[in-house]
């Protein structure tokens, strides 16, 4: 979020991190309060609460990110540099008027909604109606969802049991119903409750998933992917290392062009789920419900993303994907399998370590690639962390060179018992890749009101991909 910053001072950013960690918001924000002339913890506390308000606020309604970041500066920019005590409603009220303006602007007025309906000029900025009442109810159903991860905002508004949050919904809508299988009915009718229930799901999902990803995931690293269009990784014509140029002499360019291994193309999945009028007018029954649709959800979402990175590992009957070359990932060609199998052991990591750091590029170049970690299958999990584990070497010979110098990845994914693999570190080196839909990092829950049943539908829609974009980072051992 955060363009530039004069540094602040550790001791201060320390604490503004704990500040906003405890609140769940980004680290950008905790920069932009260290970096506040005259800030203090106190000043920092007192500010927090609006600060997260309309943070949370801001992503229900999907503000542009460049938008967000300049409303989040504006609001510390209100914080006074002296003395004088933060007034955190004048605050949290110049923000959300702000925050009203972006969201028209962005969405145009707000459609009607079907039934009837009472007029409120100031329903856009009442915690009551329209989007600031959607927010609330959202993170008030996700925080009794999933308790552990409440926001702040959530916490406040998670005493409203179903029944009650189907009335104010109605209420918010001019709708009037007489008990409360009225209260779900009418409220379906409105573009309210989809959307409260939408929202709360997505990010219940989301917190869900970012707990319990796949371990093969440290493996990757991610790729920016805005479209379904297929693409190629940008490679280099030469290897651009300086050369020495006589007086006059000519300077040779290296040109970046689309030559290289293609890139992830996101691929659309789905799963629907259904919950009925019925469950949802009790309150329990409802929570529950939603609550297991969501870990069913989310494990589905982790057991496609693993899939999904595993297939580029053991494509060609573990030999790996076909690359741009027309050979297997893993091949005698690409100096990135081993011509025999063996076991983990400090001589054979030695061995994979050399054919790493002896890789070349396209023009012979050294690339010197350092290895990061072993991805191992379930069944040579305690073999790998013997393998890096701590010696207490009586004599030189004997100590282990690989001692806590190597991660252990295990992914019980892996079909291949035997076979194992030594990688580069995936934020330095291009390797193993996946790729979301733009802005779908996480899967996304929509909502409709159900057609063959009384109740409603749901389904869960995830674009991603992954591939192998470079060879000379993934070393093979087929193992013994």
């Amino acid at each position: 979020m955060l363009d530039e910053l004069n540094h602040p001072p550790a001791r201060l950013l320390a604490q503004m991190k704990t500040i906003t960690t405890k609140r769940k918001l980004p680290s950008d924000i905790a920069e932009m309060l260290a970096s506040r002339p005259g800030m203090s913890t106190a000043k920092a506390e007192a500010s927090a609460e609006s600060i997260t308000n309309v943070f949370t606020i801001a992503q229900h309604l999907k503000i542009n990110p460049d938008e967000l970041n300049a409303l989040m500066k504006s609001m510390i920019e209100d914080i006074p540099e002296s003395d004088d005590p933060v007034d955190a409603p004048e605050m949290l009220e110049t923000a959300l008027t702000k925050m009203t303006a972006l969201h028209k602007a962005m969405t145009g007025p707000d459609l009607p909604m079907r039934g009837r309906e009472t007029h409120n000029p100031h329903a856009a900025r009442s915690w009551e109606q329209g989007p600031m009442m959607r927010a609330k109810l959202s993170e008030g159903l996700a925080a009794r969802l999933d308790p552990k991860n409440a926001t702040a905002m959530g916490r406040d508004a998670a005493q409203m049991t179903m029944p009650e949050m189907f009335h104010t919904i109605c209420r918010a809508n001019g709708l009037r119903p007489f008990n409360d299988a009225e209260a779900v009915r009418m409220a379906h009718s409105t573009s309210d409750f989809p959307l409260i229930l939408e929202n709360s799901m997505t990010n219940t999902v989301a917190r869900m998933l970012n707990q319990r990803m796949p371990d093969i995931a440290r493996a990757s690293h991610e790729v920016a992917r805005s479209d379904y269009r297929a693409g190629q990784n940008l490679t280099l014509s030469a290897t651009g290392m300086p050369q020495e140029i006589q007086e006059g002499g000519e300077i040779k360019f290296v040109t970046a062009e689309e030559k290289g291994e293609a890139l992830p193309t996101v691929r659309d999945f789905a799963a629907g789920f259904n919950i009925t009028n019925k469950a949802l007018m009790n309150d329990n029954t409802a929570l529950g419900m939603l609550a297991d649709i969501g870990s069913r959800m989310t494990q589905g979402a982790i057991e496609r993303l693993r899939n999904i990175l595993l297939e580029p590992i053991v494509a060609n009957g573990g030999a790996g994907q076909t690359m741009a070359d027309g050979v297997a990932m893993f091949h005698a060609d690409h100096g990135n399998l081993a011509g025999s199998g063996a076991t983990i052991t400090v001589t054979s990591l030695s061995k994979a370590r050399t054919a790493l750091r002896k890789q070349t590029g396209a023009n012979g170049e050294l690339l010197a690639i350092e290895p990061w970690a072993l991805v191992v299958p379930a069944e040579l999990e305690t073999t790998a962390q013997q393998a890096v584990a701590q010696i207490n070497a009586t004599k030189s010979s004997d100590t282990n060179p690989f001692s806590n110098s190597l991660e252990v990845i295990v992914e019980p994914g892996l079909t291949n018992a035997t076979a194992w693999y030594l990688i580069a570190d995936p934020t330095r080196y291009d390797g193993l890749a996946h790729a979301f839909l733009e802005g779908q990092r996480s899967p996304r829950v929509e909502t409709r009101t159900g057609w063959n049943t009384l109740g409603t539908e749901m389904r869960l829609v995830w674009a991603l991909d992954a591939k192998f974009i470079e060879t000379a980072t993934w070393y093979k051992n087929p193992g013994a």
